[in-house]
């Protein structure tokens, strides 16, 4: 799945940062410096993506003898 960061800005003015592609905290690593150089959100919208476990950070434990 690719990733992609998209910037709207409306006629009005409002900037609308929106990241497609990343699943938990990764979205909010990816557009930090986006926010903070436009300054900071009004609001944040947290997609499902978001809530959605990635693959590679799993948490395993073993119990019994090997």
């Amino acid at each position: 799945m690719s990733r992609r960061i998209h910037v709207r800005v409306s006629p009005n003015g409002e900037i609308t940062v929106e990241a497609d592609g990343f699943q938990g905290q990764g979205c909010e690593a990816a557009t930090k410096a986006i926010e903070e150089a436009l300054g900071k959100p009004r609001e944040r919208t947290r997609k499902p993506d978001y809530w959605r476990r990635s693959n590679r950070s799993r948490n395993q434990q073993q119990l019994g003898e090997e």
